[in-house]
């Protein structure tokens, strides 16, 4: 899995998986499953896989 920094608010989140929007008026659309990044009882989000890697920037944890 990868981490992803918020390219506007800083903050960290865990890239868990992508899947394929079924719904009728966005069917086939790519999604990106995220949460909250370090987290004890992380939100989890999903979002537009484009719209995901515009707004977030994979990082690299030493």
């Amino acid at each position: 899995m990868e981490v992803y920094q918020h390219i506007k608010t800083g903050n960290f989140y865990l890239k868990l998986d992508e899947a394929k929007n079924c719904t009728n008026a966005n069917d086939g659309q790519q999604m990106v499953f995220y949460c909250e990044y370090g987290k004890e009882n992380p939100l989890k989000f999903v979002r537009d896989k484009k719209e995901f890697l515009e707004k977030f920037k994979v990082i690299e944890l030493s």
